[in-house]
């Protein structure tokens, strides 16, 4: 008996309390059926992507092997070389719906951590236990970015699976990294919408508004910013790329766009307002969709978009701090 009253009375290491928020943060959202929806979209989306991407390849090599048959049979030689596949060429549109619908989701999941607080008044029964403000929340940011990350990692298991089942390629130890790589950028790009959905749901006394507020914003740097920056590219305008059909290499493209600083100045500033393009920029440099990339060394494409990893990284550990800070500061509302 007084064995189990000392085991009753003994604090549980708060790194225990953590990780049971943490658990709990992660099946609440599993049983949420409008998160469990948009999963499921992402995933069948990004799988069709695959499958279009693969018969668009399929179908450039039959013209390939068409128009090669009828200048074999004239006599002449081919000019061009023929297609080749570069399997992670084919996930374009898998990395626009992780830069779309998983923004969503992630937005999703963050208004949800909050509504079920609000509803069922939860945490004022558990601040009545030996446990702190902070500690709900490094296990609320614990276990929603598990989750994210396990979301991600799956998702990458549904692109190779793909890939090897629809696309009949095997991936290399490097694209398997390269995968890998942007993967984790991604899990990083969504926590900072679950935070920020986060936060603003906790600052609204309608929560609505909160989320509200969060597809303005999402609207804003995900969709309209990037496709301004998009649409003032000039090499986006042309098939194949406006410098490519002038034969200019990238050497050449530098020198070509100095004569157009302020032009390309204001395009990139307005693309470096937005989120979505520091996460875009290495994931097409690393899946090659840039068509410059393929083949260039990992060291090389990895310098080439240090400041991207570098702003997504910061940017995350800011909203952290700003939400770890603010949740603490929070007395009303939740409880």
């Amino acid at each position: 008996m007084n064995n189990a009253l000392a085991t009753n009375v003994i604090p549980q290491p708060t790194t225990n309390k953590v990780w049971v928020i943490a658990e709990k943060e992660i099946k609440d959202a599993l049983r949420n059926n409008i998160f469990l929806t948009l999963l499921l979209l992402m995933a069948g989306l990004i799988i069709v992507s695959i499958i279009v991407s693969t018969l668009v390849f399929r179908n450039q090599v039959d013209q390939y092997q068409a128009s090669l048959e009828l200048l074999k049979s004239i006599g002449k030689a081919p000019t061009t070389a023929a297609p080749q596949l570069f399997p992670l060429n084919l996930l374009r549109g898998a990395v626009d719906y992780l830069e779309i619908i998983g923004a969503l989701l992630a937005i999703v999941l963050g208004y949800l951590s909050i509504a079920k607080e609000k509803n069922t008044k939860t945490l004022s029964l558990v601040l009545t236990r030996p446990v702190s403000k902070t500690q709900i929340m490094m296990g609320k940011l614990l276990g929603n970015y598990l989750l994210i990350l396990g979301l991600t990692l799956a998702i990458g298991l549904v692109i190779w699976l793909a890939l090897l089942f629809i696309g009949s390629v095997a991936l290399s130890s490097l694209e398997w990294f390269k995968l890998l790589l942007v993967v984790l950028l991604a899990s990083f790009y969504l926590t900072i919408f679950f935070m920020l959905s986060f936060c603003l749901s906790l600052t609204q006394k309608n929560i609505v508004n909160g989320l509200v507020i969060s597809f303005l914003v999402w609207l804003t740097f995900v969709l309209i910013l990037p496709q301004i920056g998009d649409t003032m590219d000039p090499d986006n305008q042309v098939p194949g790329g406006f410098f490519a059909s002038l034969t200019l290499d990238r050497p050449q493209e530098k020198e070509l766009m100095k004569k157009f600083n302020g032009y390309e100045g204001t395009r990139t500033w307005l693309e470096r307002l937005s989120i979505t393009k520091h996460f875009e920029r290495p994931a097409f440099a690393l899946f090659g969709i840039k068509k410059q990339y393929n083949e260039v060394p990992l060291s090389q494409i990895m310098a080439e978009k240090t400041v991207n990893f570098i702003v997504v990284i910061t940017v995350l550990v800011l909203g952290g701090v700003a939400t770890t800070l603010l949740f603490r500061r929070r007395n009303d509302y939740l409880w």
